[in-house]
């Protein structure tokens, strides 16, 4: 015997059934309900937030026998007939399976006839971005001149790949990733309806774990309730989802806080013994390190939800123990991870493995780069004013500022030693040009403030971030900022000279031959 699943037998059937996209359903609902009703919507977002749903709501609301109406009877005919997809009026294409061009001459050839039954001939084509281009140019006919009798909604998870003459005209509708409370609100009413039994720490873990899509979280539960053995626990659903418990990864932060080698491998294994790839560890360990910075800054998670207390305080704990720097620094790393083992799959584990070891001896080389910053900056720390705030690391080179550094700038504050200038400079530039402060960052060597400017020296950039670094209008900015005594002097070394190849030259004459340059 078979059974529905979770997220087709609770799927929203009418606008107030609809969570989380409240600015959607107003407007389309003002729109049902002031008989102005457009001919062509485009429904964009990410999977499992209610497009399609929603655009099936709009077919019922505008076909049931007592409407248009905001709240379909959902027992007539065609409102039982939309829901079951056997509605003659009501076409649903897939825009995978159906992107040719003559797949929409089709549709552009029986649109014009009235519907056999129904008010309003409606197609819904889901995933619309994956029609061809002779298939997009055979529909924007349609669309200049669509007949009244027929309605258009389209549904995407990636708008960039729709022409721009398809998107003018339709109006267009942007759905949110839904928020955590919702999510765990509708599983919570699921779960009654099913009546089963399933603890508050799961449903918790699959609210936050599915990341705004409600019908991920309700597949989840789908298959923890299947394989479960009585009420389903946390480990149930790390092995079913791969979902690991956040308890794990605040133990892979303290691992790596103490640099506890051994413990990072462990946590390593113990993932993808559990079912989960590489990747998976790799998206999850960014967003529990998200999760940490958000508690640090704003007091909540990167969800908008506070913490438990006794998480909350294991992640402020992290967060003193790694310093903000280290946090930022081994988000940047995860992410070039990421790319990494695009290119390189095969070697996808130790990619991981030697990415978080290094990121566990990130804390001895930020502890000697404030040493060596703090000996080429002048006076010892004690020496300074109480209320002087110590210099921020922020990716600072170890030798910025130079023996030169240690007098303060005619534009700086007295007070303020010459590198600590810098560094304030370099995290305006930060803010306020971060194109500019990604090349300066990554190619920095060494950096002094001097009476009539400043001097970088830099590792030689590619040519495209040499034109960055040589646009007057860049440069004149950099010279405008506060505590920059004048112009900046960027340098680096000059490319290699080729060296002569008297044999080499000899070959190209005889065979009256050219080299190819790479």
């Amino acid at each position: 015997m078979s059974s529905r699943v979770l997220a087709r037998k609770y799927r929203p059937r009418t606008f107030a059934e609809v969570i989380g996209q409240e600015h959607i359903v107003r407007a389309l609902s003002r729109a049902i309900e002031r008989d102005r009703v457009g001919q062509a919507y485009l429904l964009i977002g990410p999977r499992g937030v209610g497009k399609t749903s929603t655009a099936r709501i709009v077919a019922r609301s505008l076909n049931c026998v007592e409407g248009p109406t905001v709240t379909p009877c959902l027992a007539c005919d065609p409102c039982r007939e939309i829901e079951a997809g056997s509605d003659v009026d009501v076409v649903e294409i897939d825009g995978a399976s159906n992107n040719g061009v003559d797949d929409v001459r089709a549709l552009r050839d029986r649109v014009h006839y009235r519907p056999l039954r129904d008010r309003t001939k409606i197609y819904i084509i889901d995933e619309v971005q994956r029609l061809s281009g002779p298939a997009f140019d055979a529909l924007l006919k349609t669309l200049e001149e669509p007949p009244g009798h027929a309605l258009f909604l389209f549904a995407t998870t990636d708008p960039h790949r729709i022409p721009d003459t398809i998107v003018s005209r339709c109006q267009v509708f942007e759905f949110r990733r839904l928020r955590e409370v919702d999510i765990l609100e509708k599983l919570r009413s699921i779960c009654q309806a099913e009546e089963v039994e399933v603890p508050e720490e799961v449903l918790a873990a699959l609210a936050r774990g599915c990341r705004g899509g409600l019908r991920d979280a309700e597949s989840m539960l789908d298959q923890v309730l299947a394989v479960a053995d009585g009420s389903p626990t946390l480990e149930d659903l790390e092995m079913v989802a791969g979902l690991a418990r956040p308890e794990r990864w605040l133990d892979l932060l303290e691992a790596v806080a103490r640099d506890d080698g051994a413990a990072i491998l462990g946590a390593v294994e113990s993932f993808l013994e559990r079912g989960g790839t590489e990747r998976d560890f790799v998206e999850q360990a960014t967003e529990a390190v998200r999760h940490v910075l958000h508690v640090v800054l704003l007091g909540e998670d990167a969800l908008g939800v506070e913490p438990e207390p006794a998480r909350r305080e294991r992640m402020l704990a992290l967060a003193r123990d790694l310093g903000r720097d280290r946090l930022e620094t081994l988000l940047g790393m995860l992410f070039q991870l990421e790319a990494r083992m695009t290119g390189a799959p095969l070697s996808a584990r130790a990619l991981l493995e030697w990415t978080l070891l290094r990121a566990g001896r990130l804390g001895r080389l930020l502890e000697t780069a404030d040493l060596l910053e703090s000996l080429a900056g002048g006076p010892p720390a004690a020496s300074a004013p109480p209320s002087s705030p110590p210099p921020a690391r922020g990716g600072a080179s170890p030798t910025a500022g130079g023996p030169a550094a240690a007098e303060p700038s005619a534009a700086a504050p007295a007070s303020e030693p010459a590198s600590e200038a810098l560094e304030r400079m370099r995290e305006e530039i930060r803010r306020a040009r971060p194109g500019l402060a990604r090349v300066l960052d990554q190619h920095w060597l060494e950096g002094e403030i001097l009476p009539d400017g400043v001097r970088v020296s830099l590792r030689r950039p590619p040519e495209e971030d040499q034109r960055l670094l040589e646009d007057p209008a860049e440069r004149a900015w950099l010279a405008s900022l506060s505590g920059s005594p004048g112009p900046w002097t960027l340098v680096w070394p000059e490319a290699e000279e080729k060296r002569p190849d008297p044999l080499g030259q000899r070959l190209l004459d005889l065979f009256h031959a050219t080299e190819e340059q790479p």
